[in-house]
């Protein structure tokens, strides 16, 4: 047995019931920090300077919040949320909403991308990939991450992802004991985030292992500091 694996399937199980805890307070716990608004205001306007019409995957879509303005600019979405209770506020969020028929829901098991290694949930090659918000850093297992979504989207297609910084919110005595440990096992960082009964687990994966998971399928074409995250920008190979 996979022992590892099994490791992380029970983390990221942990975390869908973390996300469906926290799904009715999880807007006015983002926008109680301003300048979280000012970071979703910069995704948007990258993912709007490269790429300009088509199909987005919004990857861990949370509750939908950058929904209204991909509808707005006329995109046609596949939105992609494992944690149901986050998933209904979205579909409720779009309800009444003009163009909101432009929007897929990918529901229970075809939300999970770590079974499109055999069949994708769509029939249709996505031109952008959108994962706002450190949703990359709920998952345990990037490479198959990469190698499932580079299935799914069109040579020369753009991953937009905002992700955690490598040794966020620590000291640098704490980032460089972790330092050492990562040179004797590589393997990513991990924090626990706790809300009420439920316990998130958080992977912090740095640069050059975001590079190496996803270079077999895609280019690092930028890489942007904002605040506590990284704003990265992937080209899907030709």
């Amino acid at each position: 047995m996979d022992h590892t694996r099994t490791s992380k399937n029970e983390s990221e199980h942990k975390n869908v019931a973390f996300y469906n805890e926290i799904a009715n307070e999880y807007d006015t716990i983002l926008y109680h920090d301003k300048a979280n608004e000012i970071i979703r205001r910069r995704v948007k306007e990258k993912l709007l300077d490269v790429v300009k019409h088509g199909i987005v995957l919004d990857f861990g879509g949370g509750t939908g919040l950058d929904l209204e303005w991909l509808i707005a600019n006329k995109y046609q979405v596949i939105f992609c949320e494992l944690s149901p209770g986050m998933r209904q506020i979205a579909i409720e969020r779009v309800k009444n909403m003009l163009n909101a028929a432009n929007i897929l829901f990918l529901q229970n098991d075809k939300a999970d991308f770590t079974q499109w290694s055999s069949s994708l949930p769509f029939a249709i090659q996505l031109d952008a990939i959108l994962s706002n918000f450190a949703a990359i850093n709920c998952i345990g297992g990037i490479e198959l991450l990469f190698a499932n979504l580079a299935r799914s989207i069109k040579p020369g297609g753009h991953f937009i992802a905002l992700v955690l910084q490598y040794g966020y919110k620590k000291g640098s005595w704490w980032k460089f004991k972790e330092a050492i440990k990562k040179l004797l096992d590589d393997k990513p960082l991990v924090l626990k985030v706790q809300f009420k009964d439920q316990l998130q687990t958080v992977y912090l994966y740095t640069e050059s292992e975001i590079k190496k998971a996803s270079s077999p399928y895609f280019n690092i074409v930028s890489q942007e500091k904002l605040y506590e995250f990284t704003l990265v920008h992937l080209e899907r190979h030709a």
